[in-house]
């Protein structure tokens, strides 16, 4: 007898996320990520910029403001987020990046930021392929993901718990500071920078990310 199951509607349930969870900014405005990716933008100085999983927008504005002039792009699967980013970036996409390929041509961003994004796709290594095609040669790529490695997640291991990104059902990839760079790596973009923030050993989190920050920030770069 087979099994009766429910099949998973990822744009309905980041639809009900935005609509119901992230009804204003008051909680992405916080969020520490968000300020070590604004540094590192503010450093590679991007002219054209692609946000995957984009939002409400509230990255790409930010961008807007302390870059201006720079053209802001943002794709993301919750028609309910992008109602809201229409206003704020220049151009926005729906998009299943699991699906389909990202809407834009070969070698046309200076930067492209996917943040708590990629493991939340089945497809990773496409997800990786798509951000090297669009990026010109010399460009970057910011990444952030849960880092499975962070100590405190170490001890849940020690102690037969669960860590945190493997209980969360949405997360379908894990990664280490390792498997992440060998990701980028595999798909043509060497790993510039590892990135770290912490509000419990901000120090530490920032000169060993790869242990003592539960965030994993990368900065990878497209040979010229």
């Amino acid at each position: 007898m087979g099994l009766n199951v429910m099949p998973v509607n990822s744009e309905r349930l980041h639809d009900d996320d935005w609509r119901f969870h992230k009804p204003d900014d008051s909680g992405i405005a916080t969020t520490g990520r968000f300020v070590r990716i604004l540094e590192v933008v503010e450093r590679v100085r991007p002219a054209h910029v692609l946000d995957i999983g984009c939002g409400s927008g509230y990255l790409g504005a930010q961008i807007k403001t302390r870059q201006p002039g720079a053209v802001v792009d943002g794709v993301d699967i919750s028609t309910v987020a992008l109602e809201r980013a229409r206003a704020r970036l220049d151009r926005v996409w729906h998009l299943d990046l699991d699906a389909a390929g990202l809407p834009a041509p070969a070698g046309v961003y200076d930067l492209v930021i996917a943040s708590e994004v990629v493991e939340h796709l089945y497809d990773v290594q496409h997800a990786a392929a798509e951000i090297a095609r669009v990026l010109k040669a010399g460009g970057h790529a910011v990444l952030t993901v849960p880092n499975l490695a962070y100590w405190r997640y170490r001890l849940d291991l020690l102690c037969g718990r669960l860590p945190l990104p493997a209980n969360d059902s949405r997360h379908l990839h894990q990664f280490t500071a390792a498997h992440f760079a060998a990701l980028g790596a595999a798909n043509g973009l060497a790993l510039a920078e590892l990135f770290g923030h912490s509000t419990r050993l901000p120090v530490l989190a920032r000169r060993w990310p790869a242990v003592f920050s539960d965030t994993l920030i990368a900065l990878f770069r497209k040979p010229a």
